[in-house]
């Protein structure tokens, strides 16, 4: 019985020694994940200063560059501003796509800011170029707006209406036809009442090359579309002329008509027209509506 008892002992110690060596081994596994676990974290934080250093050397190449060409960095963020005006005065003087946020819009708006124009400050709402974009929408599209900003779009009635009430604008309208002339109008003051009011035109002070008289009525036309008519016509001018406008008695203009290409523009009452520049079957090239504060 002892020597017995003596061999299960022995072996308990064996087993002990087996255990101590596995556990010795597991620590020092541990120890090297540990270490190995340090060296990546290290590694990662060196990445990080890296990349910082990189994006760091970036801005100020941009800088340079941009200093280079006698361009103005500005250190204030373009998103926060109104309209283009806004962010033309805090000094962003490169024409592009900018985002506005528009009081009492629950959504900020990307719109085209015409940053040379006459000193700039411009917020584009209408464009037309190349037929890319159909405009014979209904009332609905025409008060959200539609479109993509850096090709052909309308803003949107409810927030070109909401921008003129919050602020005294003026309106710059230019037209280009199929043989290369331009030619502009000026409004000195232009607002645009609400939805209730049938988005309303109000404009006063005509000026410039694209006739002795407006294209557009001055006493304040009602807005139509082809599912609205608010014009002042038994013949619904919306859709005998397409497109939404501010058509009065089917009026002297109609910028957001049917986009009609070279060759194909003439004799066109559905096209897009402006009577005092081409006449009123001429369909033009291409058209812009912008909109500044009139203090700009």
């Amino acid at each position: 019985m002892e020597t017995k008892h003596q061999t299960e002992l022995e072996g308990i110690h064996t087993e002990k020694e087996k255990l101590q060596r596995l556990v010795s081994h597991q620590s020092h596994t541990i120890e090297d994940l540990e270490k190995s676990l340090h060296a990546a974290n290290s590694n990662t934080s060196l990445l990080q200063r890296q990349q910082l250093q990189l994006l760091e050397s970036v801005q100020s190449l941009v800088q340079l560059v941009s200093q280079g060409k006698g361009e103005l960095i500005p250190q204030e963020s373009p998103g926060l501003a109104r309209d283009c005006a806004q962010n033309r005065r805090a000094g962003f003087n490169t024409s592009g796509i900018y985002t506005l946020h528009v009081a009492n819009m629950t959504e900020p708006r990307k719109v085209f800011c015409d940053m040379e124009t006459e000193r700039g400050g411009w917020t584009v709402i209408q464009r037309r170029t190349n037929g890319s974009v159909n405009f014979q929408r209904k009332w609905k599209e025409y008060k959200q707006g539609f479109g993509d900003p850096a090709g052909e779009y309308w803003l949107g009635n409810e927030a070109v209406h909401l921008l003129t009430s919050q602020a005294s604008y003026s309106l710059r309208v230019e037209l280009l036809d199929w043989e290369g002339n331009q030619a502009y109008a000026h409004y000195e003051t232009f607002q645009l009442g609400s939805e209730r009011h049938l988005y309303r035109i109000s404009l006063k002070g005509y000026s410039g090359t694209a006739g002795q008289q407006s294209g557009i009525v001055l006493q304040g036309i009602n807005f139509s579309t082809r599912d609205s008519d608010n014009d002042n016509c038994f013949c619904k001018c919306a859709q005998m002329l397409s497109g939404g406008w501010w058509f009065d008695a089917c009026g002297l203009s109609n910028l957001n008509g049917i986009y009609y290409p070279a060759k194909h523009n003439v004799r066109k009452l559905n096209g897009i027209r402006w009577h005092y520049f081409q006449g009123p079957s001429y369909s033009l090239k291409g058209t812009r509506m912008m909109i500044r504060p009139s203090d700009f």
